[in-house]
Order: C-alpha cells, then sequence, then structure tokens
C-alpha cells in the first residue's frame, strides 16, 4: 500500500456524518465508511454488496438525498 492510500485511509477514520442526518441513514453511512476502510487496510479486492445496497436503500427513503443516490448508481455502474 503506498502512502498516498495509507493517507487517504486515514482520512476516511476522521470522518463524521453531517449532523440532522436521519438515524438511519446516518448508520448506513458509517457502516459503508467502516467497511470501505477495512478493504482498504486489508487490500482487499471488493466490499461486499449488502453495504452498498443498505447504503442506497436507506438513502432512498429520503428525498432531499436523490441526487446523491442518483450519483451513486451511476458511480456503480460506471464500475462495472
Amino acid at each position: 500500500m503506498t502512502e498516498e492510500e495509507k493517507e487517504k485511509i486515514s482520512h476516511y477514520k476522521n470522518l463524521n456524518v453531517k449532523s440532522g442526518t436521519p438515524e438511519d441513514l446516518k448508520v448506513a453511512i458509517q457502516s459503508f465508511i467502516q467497511q470501505a476502510i477495512i478493504v482498504g487496510e486489508y487490500e482487499l479486492d471488493k466490499m461486499p454488496s449488502q453495504y452498498t445496497e443498505n447504503l442506497l436503500q436507506t438513502m432512498s427513503k429520503y428525498p432531499e438525498y436523490n441526487k446523491i443516490t442518483l450519483d451513486l448508481i451511476d458511480i456503480i455502474f460506471k464500475k462495472r
């Protein structure tokens, strides 16, 4: 793992969910970030899809996050 990659992982460890975010969405975001950190630290090939699925399903409950939800879906399809 490069020094730059280690710095990115360290940055992710210090991320906080914006206050006022609905609790279920906060948990989904935190779980997704934690899993991303694990994938990076252990240099795994991919993240279990359940974390992405849970994040998207939770985000879809909130119309105010529609743009971000659609952006994430777009990113996922571009990675395929």
